[in-house]
C-alpha cells in the first residue's frame, strides 16, 4: 500500500514538472485594448462604398509568435451593434433579411489552425459562424510584436450572400463581396 502511494505520488510529480517545463512553450495569451483595437467593413452600395464597424465584440487570443503549434483565437461579434452612422442603413442592417440578431445575435470565428508564413505574416484557418451558417474561412493577418505588445493587422473578403445576409438585395444594388478589416492592439 505504502509503495502504491510512492508510485502514485512519483508519477504525479512527474507529470506536474512536465507541465511546468512545457509551460514557456505554450502559447502567451492576449488581453485585448478594445479602446485601441476595432473591426470594420466596407461594402459598396449603388457603386458606392458604405463604411462601418462592430461597436462590441470580444476575442480570446492564445499566441505565440515563435511556436504557433497551440495557438488558437476566437472572436465573438455582437451583430446587432454592426452600424454605419446611417440610420436607413443601419436599420436595415438589424432586419431579419440581414443580420438578424434577435434570432442570431452572434457571429463567431474560432481557428482550428495557425500558421506562421514569415516576415510577421500568419494565416489562421478556421470557421466563420453568421446567421446560423458556418464557412471555412482562412483569415491572413500581420503580427507585430513589442514588449508584450501586440498589433495585428487583417482584411478578409467576405461574400455576404454565401451567409443569407441581405438575400433580398441584389449584388447588383449591394455588392456580395463585403472587405472585413480587423485592427487589434493586444497585451500579455
Amino acid at each position: 500500500m505504502l509503495e502504491s502511494r510512492n508510485i502514485r505520488g512519483r508519477v504525479l510529480g512527474l507529470t506536474l514538472a512536465s507541465l511546468l517545463v512545457a509551460g514557456p512553450a505554450a502559447a502567451s495569451d492576449w488581453t485585448v485594448d478594445m479602446a485601441q483595437s476595432s473591426l470594420s467593413f466596407v461594402a459598396t452600395q449603388n457603386g458606392s462604398p458604405v463604411e462601418g464597424r462592430f461597436e462590441n465584440w470580444t476575442a480570446e487570443i492564445s499566441l505565440d509568435p515563435e511556436n504557433v503549434a497551440d495557438a488558437r483565437i476566437r472572436a465573438v461579434i455582437d451583430t446587432a451593434t454592426a452600424g454605419t452612422g446611417q440610420p436607413q442603413i443601419d436599420q436595415t442592417l438589424s432586419s431579419a433579411s440581414w443580420f438578424d440578431p434577435s434570432s442570431h445575435p452572434q457571429a463567431v470565428f474560432e481557428s482550428s489552425q495557425i500558421t506562421a508564413l514569415g516576415g510577421g505574416r500568419f494565416e489562421a484557418a478556421g470557421e466563420l459562424s453568421i446567421k446560423g451558417k458556418a464557412v471555412p474561412l482562412t483569415l491572413p493577418f500581420t503580427l507585430e510584436v513589442e514588449n508584450d505588445t501586440a498589433r495585428a493587422k487583417a482584411e478578409v473578403p467576405l461574400m455576404r450572400l454565401v451567409f443569407g445576409i441581405g438575400s433580398d438585395i441584389p449584388a447588383s444594388t449591394v455588392g456580395d463581396e463585403v472587405a472585413v478589416k480587423i485592427d487589434i492592439t493586444a497585451k500579455r
